[in-house]
């Protein structure tokens, strides 16, 4: 066998580093980093909480209603738009619903149901400009947003509204009093099961159906997409119909997390939910991205903000360490798909090199005879 047979036979083996992985890696090494300074300032003999089964459980909790936008937002980005608008949604949910129940008399299930329904009209509403229109997505959303602070504070009248423990059962421990090594109550509550469930839920979807192939197909390319027969418009349209709907979850989440409806509930939420999805491998440009990939991303978010204040780091280095990562990862990416795409590129030419000496030698085994 040549030399670049053997090269090509020793890259059938080769480990392959995808964006998942990229964003895991990272993750753990910021788990290691904070337990690492909390083994070093602690007094001998004490729990780093850090990798206490209470403070995990705890960032669990702390995401779910971030994750869950996440992956709405994903299904947006991957079919190559994006939505400005879900912080600002969110307040106006979580308003929504906490004034209707209290002060408009709805009861609470039916309070719940129309503060989605609500969600996601105007989702749907914003989604149809985009598709029929095709306008940009960023302009049409970032009026979305003021729209929906507008809309959120007439509702109230830029008050308060206490739910008054109304939706306790959702944030309620699962668990009976279970204590960690460190001492700390393990709090599970209900939401929790709800987002793993809505992220195995989406990843089917996008992994598994026609549905799901599609939304990447209009990503990569629109033009083609159309014309290998795709409803473009109408993919693009249910996307942020999905996402509205999403979106209306994790507000209700919130307000449970909470008590209190209030419209800083979801300002800038946005940041943190299209920060999961493009740490998480999503394109901005869309066509790429994985679900477990954002489930990763936004784990790695809600964990950078619960070890920053573990260590008692003010807010303000929050920001800058946060955009440090989002700019790392995306960089990191960006090498390591430059690197692969060299890869392959190199065993496009044993491969061609490969064959033509083999078309060689039988040529000159041909004139022999």
């Amino acid at each position: 066998m040549s030399d670049s047979g053997e090269r090509i036979g020793k890259r059938k083996f080769e480990f392959r580093w995808n964006a998942n992985l990229n964003v895991l890696v990272i993750w753990l090494v910021f788990i290691a980093i904070i337990t690492i300074a909390q083994v070093v300032s602690l007094l001998p003999g004490q729990y780093p909480t850090m990798v206490s089964p209470a403070n995990l459980s705890n960032i669990f909790a702390q995401v779910s209603a971030t994750g869950i936008m996440a992956m709405g937002m994903a299904m947006v980005m991957i079919a190559g738009g994006i939505d400005l608008s879900v912080g600002m949604l969110t307040s106006f949910v979580v308003l929504y619903a906490a004034k209707s129940h209290v002060d408009f008399g709805l009861s609470l299930p039916m309070a719940l149901i129309t503060a989605v329904l609500f969600a996601v009209a105007m989702s749907a509403g914003m989604g149809f400009i985009i598709s029929r229109l095709q306008v940009e997505p960023f302009i049409i959303t970032l009026g979305g947003m003021i729209c929906f602070r507008g809309i959120a504070l007439l509702v109230v009248r830029s008050q308060e509204v206490s739910m008054k423990g109304a939706m306790d059962p959702l944030k309620n421990s699962v668990m009976a009093e279970v204590r960690d090594p460190a001492g700390l109550i393990v709090n599970v509550p209900p939401y929790i099961f709800i987002f793993l469930a809505i992220t195995v839920i989406v990843w089917i979807v996008m992994r598994f159906t026609k549905y799901g192939r599609r939304i990447y197909a209009v990503g990569a390319n629109r033009h083609a997409a159309y014309l290998a027969g795709i409803d473009v418009k109408n993919i693009i349209f249910s996307t942020y119909i999905i996402n509205g709907f999403l979106v209306s979850i994790a507000a209700l989440i919130l307000l449970a997390r909470v008590n209190t409806a209030i419209i800083t509930v979801g300002q800038n939420r946005e940041i943190d939910v299209i920060a999961a999805a493009v740490v998480g491998g999503v394109a901005m440009s869309g066509g790429k991205g994985t679900i477990w990939g954002v489930f990763i991303g936004a784990l790695l978010m809600g964990t950078i903000e619960n070890g920053m204040n573990m260590l008692r780091i003010n807010a303000e280095w929050q920001f800058v360490v946060k955009g440090l990562i989002v700019i790392g990862a995306v960089s990191t990416a960006a090498i390591v798909a430059q690197i692969q795409a060299k890869r392959q590129l190199r065993v496009k030419q044993d491969a061609a090199l490969a064959k033509s000496a083999i078309d060689k030698v039988i040529a000159e085994e041909k004139a022999a005879e």
